[in-house]
């Protein structure tokens, strides 16, 4: 009867912790960006567990990049937030070590604050951020401006 009661419990446990997150494909629609010569961010794909996009919302973001302008980067999605002190953790899934050439991508984040996001190339050198595009639902990218491209010569 305990061994029963303990492998129902366990297996209770185990469905909990790997239940899927279940999202829906979002349309989105592009705004600034900003590229090197020869560097390229296709996104193929947004998935969402809202199609809103919002504080709360975990998003996977599909596509392919171009990196000729260097031979190594790193690829981010990332929020520029418009409410909040502008700092946040990281999450390492939020982050691609790219390489030269065309290659596909996957990126997520867990959107936690108001703001636009967006995927940009890094330098691993300085850090510093050297092109990228903002992208959200068309509501986000047709009322107000999101960053400029700009954005991509000041920092995150």
């Amino acid at each position: 009867m305990k061994t029963h009661l303990i492998t129902t419990i366990s297996l209770l446990l185990t469905g909990i912790c790997f239940a899927a997150v279940t999202t829906e494909v979002v349309t989105v629609q592009l705004g600034p960006k900003s590229f090197r010569d020869g560097d390229a961010i296709r996104i193929d794909s947004v998935e969402s567990t809202s199609s809103n996009l919002e504080i709360g919302d975990q998003v996977i973001v599909r596509g392919k990049y171009r990196l000729d302008s260097q031979d190594d980067a790193r690829l981010a999605l990332f929020l520029t937030q418009t409410e909040g002190d502008g700092s946040e953790e990281t999450d390492p899934d939020q982050i691609v070590a790219a390489k030269r050439g065309w290659h596909d991508f996957t990126a997520s984040i867990t959107i936690k604050h108001k703001g636009y996001l967006h995927l940009t190339f890094y330098d691993n050198s300085t850090g510093s951020p050297f092109g990228g595009v903002y992208f959200g639902t068309p509501d986000q990218i047709s009322g107000d401006a999101p960053v400029s491209v700009d954005h991509y010569k000041t920092g995150r």
